[in-house]
């Protein structure tokens, strides 16, 4: 008898505990295709600003860029297509497993002479990020 009880209690506890989960999920689709609006849009001004930190001179003070050397079709071997699919990885330098956003406070320190780098985690590595897994 007392094995009928226990099965009805946890079956309720499990449902109890559920209805947080399913109201989320029903609030998520609620929103979905304004909030796939919003994402894109929001990808789209990240990809611009990300285009725009590609090109700034201002980032270090040789007057030099990341397209300087990363868009020149003189040198391929320098691209960054198919770059964001190849971080976290190994850095000789670092001595580490670094991020792609370590990756380009290190470049922007040591190739653009930064005096003082963007911090990660800033949004203007965000949108280069963004920038660089569009490129085709």
């Amino acid at each position: 008898m007392r094995g009928n009880v226990v099965v009805p209690v946890l079956l309720a506890a499990a449902l109890a505990a559920s209805i947080p989960f399913v109201a989320a999920q029903d609030e998520e689709a609620a929103g979905g295709a304004e909030d796939e609006k919003a994402a894109k849009a929001a990808e789209e001004d990240a990809a611009k600003l990300g285009a725009k930190v590609f090109r700034d001179v201002s980032l270090g003070t040789n007057d030099r860029s990341c397209s300087t050397c990363h868009d020149n079709p003189r040198k391929p071997e320098l691209s960054l297509k198919g770059i964001t699919s190849k971080f976290p990885k190994w850095d000789r330098t670092a001595g580490k497993v670094i991020t792609l956003q370590q990756k380009f406070v290190q470049m922007q320190e040591r190739s653009l002479k930064a005096r003082k780098p963007i911090p990660v985690g800033d949004d203007r590595w965000t949108a280069l990020e963004v920038h660089l897994r569009g490129l085709k």
